[in-house]
C-alpha cells in the first residue's frame, strides 16, 4: 500500500447520509458530502423510513465525494459503513423491501414488549443480551411484524438493519457485525453469536438473519452494478463496519479502560470501553458489543440533549435567527454568547431535560421536561444556559452509575455537533468534573468506520492500533475546582425534584392528557 492511500466511510443516520474520505495512515478528512432525507409517520408514535432513501443518498454522496478528489480515487483502498442502529427493514430474497423500515425512534411495538417481558422476563434478556426491554430495540420491531403483518413476516428473507442493506447493495451479501447485532437484542453479547434463546422462545427464525461477523472483517468486493451507481471502484474490498455510537467510540480513541465517549448531538450517548462484557446489577446501562473486534462498551443514552437547543432556537430565539441570517452565521453561535452572560448555576434556574422521556439511567417513558426555580428577576440567557448545565447533569448522573458498577473514567472523549461550543465543553468540565478532551475530526462517526476500512486493507495492524492512530483529539477543558461545590448542590437538587415528581406521579398524569 502506497502513502497515499484513502479509505471510504458512509455513515447512514436518522436524518441523512454523510460520505467521508479519510487519509488511512492519519486520519485526516479529505472530502465529504451530505444529504438529507425525511422520515414517515403513519401515527404520531410511528417512524418509519424508505430503505432505498437510504442507498439513493448513500450512492449520490459517493459520486459527490468522489468527485471532488478526481485522480485520487485510485489510492481509495476500502470502504465501510456505519449507521444509525435498530432500525430494521424486512427484504426478499433480492434485498427488495417488503416494507417501509421501522426506526429506532418508533414505539409502536410497546405490547411485544410486553409479550417479551411475559415470556422471558426483564432480568433473563438483561443477562443474555445486555439490554433493556423497550421499543428503541429492533426485536420487537420484528414481533410487531410478525404479529401484524403475518403474510409478511412469512415472505421475508431477512431482517436487515441499515449498515446490513447497504452492505448487500454493495456487494450482494446478507451480513451484519457484532456491534450492530448486539442492539438488536437477539444476540447473546458474551458468546458472539444468535440467542438460541430469545429466537426460539419467541419464535424468529435465525434464517431470517444476516450472517455474523467482527467489525473490521472484509465481507465482499464491491459488485459491477453498485459500482456504476456510486463510482465506487469495482473490486473495491467491503469492510464490516459498525454502529454509529461503537464508531464514534473509535473516532476519538476510546479503545482503553477509562476513556469515556461522549456524543453531544441531538440525544447524547456516553460509551465506556470494557475489555470483558459487564453487566449493571440495576439494568440502568446497557452492555453491547464494541466496535472493537471481541471488546464491550457499557452505554448510557440520553434521549434528548442538544435538540433542546434547537427547541429553544426554533420557539424562542427568533432575535438570534435573524441575526445569524443577516451575517450568515450560526444562530448556535449567538445562544451561546447569551449563555456566558449568565453565571455558573443560571442564577438557581434547573432543567429537567426529559422532553421526549427519560433514557438512562431512569428509563421512564412517560417523563416530562420541566423548567424549575424561576423567579421575575431571571433574564432570558439564564434559562439557555439552564439548557446546557441540566444536559450536562444528566452526563453526570450516567458516569456516577458507570462509577458505581466499577467501570473507571479518567477522561470523556467529545464528539458531536454541541461540541463546537466551548461553552458546552467548558460547562461538561465544570459539572462532571473531569477533563474533557474533543475530537480533532468532528465526523467522529465517519471516522470510526473509516477506522475499520484501514485495518480491514490492512493499513494498520488492528482496530486499537488504528485507533490511536487516526482517532485524535484535540481541544482540552479542565474543570475549574472552585466551582464543584455549587454544581454539586445543583446537581442534588435536579435529581431531588425528578424523584419527587416522579414519586407522586406526575409524569404519570400529564401522559393521560396526552
Amino acid at each position: 500500500m502506497g502513502d497515499e492511500s484513502l479509505v471510504c466511510a458512509i455513515d447512514v443516520g436518522t436524518s441523512g447520509t454523510r460520505t467521508a474520505l479519510f487519509d488511512a495512515l492519519s486520519g485526516q478528512l479529505i472530502a465529504k458530502s451530505h444529504q438529507e432525507y425525511q422520515s414517515i409517520f403513519p401515527q404520531p408514535a410511528w417512524v418509519e423510513q424508505r430503505a432505498l432513501d437510504w442507498w439513493n443518498t448513500a450512492a449520490q454522496t459517493c459520486k459527490t465525494t468522489l468527485k471532488a478528489v478526481g485522480n485520487k480515487v485510485a489510492d481509495l483502498v476500502a470502504v465501510s459503513i456505519t449507521n444509525q442502529r435498530e432500525t430494521i427493514v424486512p427484504v426478499n430474497k433480492d434485498g427488495t423491501p417488503l416494507h417501509n423500515a421501522i426506526v429506532w425512534q418508533d414505539r409502536r411495538s410497546i405490547p411485544q414488549c410486553e409479550h417479551i417481558r411475559s415470556e422471558l422476563g426483564a432480568e433473563t434478556v438483561y443477562k443474555e443480551t445486555g439490554l433493556t426491554i423497550d421499543p428503541y430495540f429492533s426485536l420487537p420491531k420484528i414481533l410487531w411484524f410478525k404479529e401484524r403483518k403475518a403474510r409478511l413476516f412469512r415472505s421475508t428473507h431477512k431482517f436487515l438493519l441499515v449498515n446490513d442493506f447497504i452492505i448487500h447493495k454493495l456487494t450482494n451479501q446478507f451480513a451484519t457485525d457484532y456491534s450492530n447485532a448486539s442492539r438488536t437484542m437477539l444476540f447473546a453479547t458474551q458468546r458472539f453469536e444468535w440467542s438460541n434463546l430469545l429466537c426460539d422462545t419467541l419464535g424468529v427464525p435465525q434464517e431470517k438473519l444476516p450472517t455474523l461477523h467482527a467489525p473490521s472483517f472484509v465481507v465482499g468486493e464491491v459488485s459491477r452494478a453498485a459500482s456504476k451507481v456510486t463510482g465506487l471502484p469495482e473490486g473495491l474490498p467491503v469492510v464490516m463496519g459498525g454502529g454509529d455510537q461503537q464508531c464514534a467510540a473509535l473516532g476519538v480513541g476510546v479503545v482503553k479502560p477509562g476513556r469515556v465517549k461522549a456524543t453531544l448531538g441531538t440525544g447524547t450517548f456516553i460509551l465506556a470501553h470494557q475489555d470483558r462484557p459487564r453487566l449493571d446489577p440495576q439494568r440502568r446501562l446497557l452492555c453491547s458489543c464494541h466496535a472493537v473486534p471481541r471488546k464491550w462498551v457499557m452505554e448510557g443514552s440520553i434521549f434528548t440533549s442538544g435538540i433542546i437547543y434547537r427547541w429553544f432556537r426554533d420557539q424562542f430565539g427568533t432575535e438570534e435567527k435573524i441575526i445569524a441570517e443577516r451575517v450568515r452565521e450560526d444562530a448556535y453561535r449567538f445562544l451561546n454568547e447569551q449563555a456566558s452572560l449568565s453565571e455558573p448555576g443560571a442564577r438557581g434556574v434547573l432543567l429537567l431535560p426529559y422532553f421526549a422521556g427519560a433514557g438512562a439511567p431512569y428509563w421512564n417513558p412517560v417523563a416530562r421536561g420541566v423548567i424549575l426555580g424561576l423567579a421575575l428577576g431571571h433574564k432570558r440567557h439564564d434559562i439557555i444556559r439552564a439548557i446546557i448545565e441540566g444536559t450536562a447533569f444528566e452526563v453526570r448522573r450516567n458516569i456516577e452509575v458507570l462509577q458505581s458498577i466499577g467501570v473507571a473514567v479518567t477522561e470523556i472523549r467529545l464528539t458531536g455537533g454541541a461540541t463546537r461550543s466551548a461553552v458546552w465543553n467548558q460547562i461538561q468540565a465544570d459539572i462532571n468534573n473531569l477533563p474533557m478532551l474533543r475530537g480533532k475530526v468532528e465526523e467522529a462517526t465517519a471516522l470510526g468506520a473509516a477506522i475499520l476500512a484501514s485495518v480491514g486493507a490492512g493499513i494498520h495492524k488492528d482496530v486499537e492500533t488504528a485507533a490511536e492512530a487516526m482517532g485524535r483529539v484535540g481541544e482540552h477543558y479542565l474543570p475549574h475546582k472552585e466551582l464543584q461545590k455549587r454544581y454539586d448542590m445543583l446537581y442534588s437538587i435536579q435529581t431531588e425534584a425528578y424523584t419527587a415528581l416522579d414519586k407522586a406521579k406526575i409524569f404519570d398524569k400529564l401522559a393521560e392528557l396526552d
